[in-house]
């Protein structure tokens, strides 16, 4: 059975001044739709734990970056599993996410959410010790004031993370997969490490890499500190049978490997589907 089809006969365009890759369709802005989007609270509660098992396993580093009681917000808090992780951690948590359906869960497992996007909160200046945007930078369409809004509401010195799709590696995987030459073996990797990463067809706005994130974030007050290679959070299924974790888990594993001797392009980052930064 064919699982994953990818059509490449156009690539996505890509910023010349930049390099920043750009999915250049006119659709509503996506914390618009997300806001109405529907959830099933049985299908949440199933994938919940999943959730809360991948950011358990970000501990490290990210642990101790941070002194207990740190006041820490969450931007896109979608189910709030990474609230809940962060308060195991001693942090005070509190999230920012449009979604309705999403964030009537989180609440009514008693944490702290404000629906809303970030810019509506208002938040008093120098109110947080860290902001994270784990699942929807990618997705903002106008991320410069939502960077300003991090700058302004962090404290001096504050911690912004920023996981988002390599756009490096995306078009690494294209430029391989155009490739007339390329053996049925090595295509049919690439194509289940772009799906098993949730990037066939590339569905999010922007692709960065870490030098079109550098040069997004350091007119807005920001210095990159470091950048970690990362995966999906979590496989958005609502059910996942075993042969599918196993592939992904071995996919996964490939990739990690991969990450450790090969550097793309630019040289300065390891070549994986996802980055921290």
């Amino acid at each position: 059975t064919e699982i994953y089809t990818l059509s490449l006969h156009d690539a996505l365009p890509i910023c010349e001044n930049c390099g920043l890759l750009v999915r250049d369709e006119h659709e509503p802005p996506p914390a618009r739709e997300y806001s109405e989007d529907e959830y099933d609270p049985n299908v949440m509660e199933h994938q919940y734990p999943a959730y809360l098992e991948a950011f358990r396993k970000k501990e490290d580093p990210y642990r101790n970056l941070l002194p207990k009681g740190a006041r820490v917000l969450e931007v896109g808090s979608h189910y709030g599993a990474f609230l809940e992780v962060a308060a195991e951690w001693g942090w005070r948590a509190e999230g920012v996410d449009p979604g309705k359906d999403t964030s009537r869960f989180a609440k009514a497992k008693g944490f702290t959410v404000h629906v809303a996007t970030l810019e509506d909160c208002r938040f008093a200046a120098d109110h947080f010790d860290a902001v994270f945007i784990w699942n929807c930078f990618e997705q903002i369409d106008e991320p410069q004031p939502t960077l300003k809004e991090c700058r302004r509401v962090l404290k001096k010195d504050g911690l912004l993370t920023v996981r988002t799709p390599d756009g490096q590696f995306y078009r690494t995987c294209e430029r391989l997969l155009l490739d007339k030459e390329i053996n049925s073996e090595a295509k049919d990797f690439l194509l289940r490490a772009l799906g098993y990463n949730n990037l066939l067809g590339f569905p999010y706005r922007y692709g960065y890499s870490r030098a079109t994130f550098e040069r997004l974030i350091e007119p807005r007050g920001f210095r990159l500190g470091g950048v970690l290679a990362s995966e999906l959070i979590t496989f958005p299924l609502p059910e996942n049978p075993r042969w599918v974790e196993q592939e992904e888990e071995e996919i996964s594993s490939d990739l990690r490997m991969l990450a450790k001797s090969v550097r793309s392009e630019e040289h300065t980052s390891e070549l994986q589907s996802h980055h921290d930064l």
